[in-house]
């Protein structure tokens, strides 16, 4: 019996077939990377205050590895400061397992409380000791950009939590920060999120909490995803009132003009030297830090350039047990609405983001 060494018509439209099914499955596969590599799969589009819209894809493209450094081991800054009292070892313990399970790295730097303060060393115009303790616990990490030579530093309270999905919200954020800056995406800067920018906030605790809109210019830019699944439902955010005109999933990056609470914000090194001219040379106002913060931002002082995000991206957490260990400056459970004698939580949370 002879057999043949010619393949058979056959054989030839099987070996086709297979290839094509090959090149269509590895195709999908690339898809399904690009799209989920950078969001939750939604659209991104930029729309100014006035109301213009323009679509964006939310897609990753070649030379977005410039934004993929805000979700490296520090967040795409030059470090992650922890500011709080030496002795909450079990806040740092906290912080600590959060974010090496996160896939970032922190380092902590010593508070302390407002009647250590020496009163020769406070700023002009600041008679209470609450205002300089928060001014005495920031601005020391402020000096840290300069004296350290970094391109910036993120502070961060020691009592934050986040999402687990934190570096790729980063990213986005970093994208959306370089879109309102006019900066290319793919432009080599020394920050993933570009190099026009003083102040960024992703954790405070809203902007406008009042009915009042915020008081954005017509020309201000607001980078817009929609259908986020990392955005906790509208319901659960009724403080934000930048969202009540969008639906569910809507995250928004915009100037900063007035947030509140500093959780967990960015400076510079640009943004610290402005910032110590304002907040320690020069300080007006008999406020906490982070209103006085808030009103240089809305003012634009010394060209003061801030941007927020809303939701936001840090909340504090509320750890189970005495309701009393939740705040070293004021009473937490006024703070949250509870009793503070004798009260304890069986389960600690998180404030929405």
């Amino acid at each position: 019996m002879r057999f043949s060494n010619k393949p058979t018509p056959l054989l030839i439209a099987s070996a086709v077939c297979a290839v094509i099914l090959l090149l269509l499955f590895l195709g999908l596969l690339s898809s399904v990377d690009s799209t989920t590599r950078w969001s939750s799969g939604g659209q991104a589009s930029v729309q100014h205050a006035a109301g213009y819209s323009a679509s964006l894809s939310s897609k990753a493209e070649k030379g977005d590895e410039e934004v993929e450094r805000a979700g490296n081991k520090t967040l795409g800054f030059g470090k992650v400061l922890v500011i709080g009292l030496k002795e909450r070892s079990d806040k740092r313990d906290a912080m600590v397992l959060s974010s090496s399970l996160t896939g970032f790295e922190v380092e902590f730097m010593d508070a302390m409380r407002g009647e250590d303060v020496a009163d020769k060393a406070q700023p002009p115009y600041i008679h209470i000791y609450v205002s300089q303790a928060c001014i005495d616990l920031c601005l020391p990490a402020h000096n840290s950009v300069i004296e350290s030579d970094l391109s910036s530093v993120l502070i961060m309270e020691d009592d934050m939590d986040w999402d687990i999905r934190l570096p790729s919200q980063m990213r986005d954020f970093a994208k959306g920060v370089r879109t309102i800056s006019g900066i290319p995406l793919t432009a080599p800067q020394a920050s993933p999120y570009g190099d026009d920018w003083d102040v960024l906030w992703p954790g405070h605790c809203g902007e406008a909490r009042t009915d009042d809109a915020l008081p954005l210019l017509p020309s201000d830019p607001l980078y817009i995803t929609h259908n986020d699944s990392t955005v906790a439902p509208k319901a659960h955010l009724g403080w934000l009132h930048l969202l009540k005109d969008y639906p569910d999933g809507t995250r928004i990056v915009h100037r900063g003009v007035h947030p509140v609470c500093s959780f967990a914000y960015g400076v510079s090194r640009a943004g610290a030297q402005k910032l110590l001219a304002i907040l320690a040379v020069q300080a007006w106002w008999n406020l906490a830090f982070d209103l006085q913060l808030a009103f240089a931002c809305q003012q634009q002082l010394l060209g003061l350039k801030c941007v927020s995000v809303e939701p936001m991206l840090f909340h504090h957490h509320r750890a189970a047990g005495a309701v009393g260990r939740d705040s070293d400056i004021k009473s937490a459970a006024a703070a949250v609405g509870e009793k503070e004698e004798g009260s304890y939580r069986g389960l600690g949370g998180r404030g929405n983001v």
